[in-house]
């Protein structure tokens, strides 16, 4: 009696630590079936030190967090390919928009299937444009691999300037 109360608890035992698989929800219709759960936050991380490294105007420390294949689409669907690509647009950029960001938000998630690093975040973002300072609203969706930003797509809404409203 005692052994088979013995080998009971053992299997109540191991049931209760068996792994659970990760179900994932959401969608992406150029990947059907692909799912997503939240990710490390070592992948925020990485953006967060990005973007300080973009606000400090410090080329080396961005290069060194892109990968070699960095991927760029801005909000007007241009493309910035490989570091030499973005390191030469940031030069022009931030001298001539003085570009300061400030992130409100970030989630980092993760592609349950295909085993990607993502994080998503939204920003603002103090400017010059002809002139003046503006501020403009920005969601990037940034993919992370081995601790670099290897891609990452810009969505960009115009602020209105509350003087111009009142």
């Amino acid at each position: 009696m005692k052994k088979l109360f013995i080998l009971i608890m053992a299997v109540i035992f191991t049931a209760c630590n068996s792994p659970v698989e990760q179900v994932g929800a959401g969608f992406f219709a150029a990947q059907p079936g692909e799912k997503y759960i939240t990710g490390s936050d070592d992948v925020t991380d990485v953006w967060v030190n990005y973007i300080d490294a973009h606000n400090n105007r410090d080329l080396e420390a961005i290069m060194s967090l892109n990968s070699d294949s960095i991927s760029i689409t801005g909000p007007d669907g241009a493309k910035t390919v490989g570091k030499q690509a973005h390191n030469d647009f940031l030069k022009v950029w931030f001298e001539a928009s003085e570009p300061k960001w400030e992130i409100y938000w970030a989630m980092p998630y993760k592609a349950v299937s295909k085993d990607e690093s993502w994080v998503i975040a939204g920003h603002w973002v103090d400017l010059i444009e002809e002139g003046k300072e503006v501020r403009k609203a920005q969601m990037i969706d940034a993919r992370i691999v081995d601790g670099l930003v290897d891609l990452f797509y810009v969505y960009q809404l115009d602020v209105p300037n509350t003087e111009d409203t009142e």
